[in-house]
């Protein structure tokens, strides 16, 4: 079964050039973070993110997620697929 069979929501194509910001608590250094990356898609309960460069998130993190002009909300990393070198997208999950 692929992901699209088991999703619940239907998922939207996020505004052109829309920002999404997730702020984190990097685990190495205990100190807050936050990355922008580029909103692939959104729905009720979650957005799917481009990032590019590092990414240190780890899946079951949670974290505070702001897209685009909606306000931060408590989040959760589902799933991290890494594209290309340096360019990585990122499941979350809004809870």
């Amino acid at each position: 079964m692929g992901d699209y069979d088991s999703r619940k929501y239907i998922r939207y194509p996020a505004e052109p050039n829309e920002c999404v910001t997730v702020y984190y608590l990097d685990e190495k250094t205990k100190q807050t973070g936050q990355r922008v990356g580029l909103g692939e898609n959104e729905s009720f309960k979650g957005c799917c993110v481009v990032f590019v460069g590092e990414v240190t998130f780890k899946e079951g993190q949670e974290v505070l997620c702001e897209c685009g002009t909606l306000p931060k909300v408590k989040a959760k990393v589902v799933w991290i697929r890494k594209l290309e070198d340096k360019i990585t997208r990122v499941g979350i999950s809004f809870l």
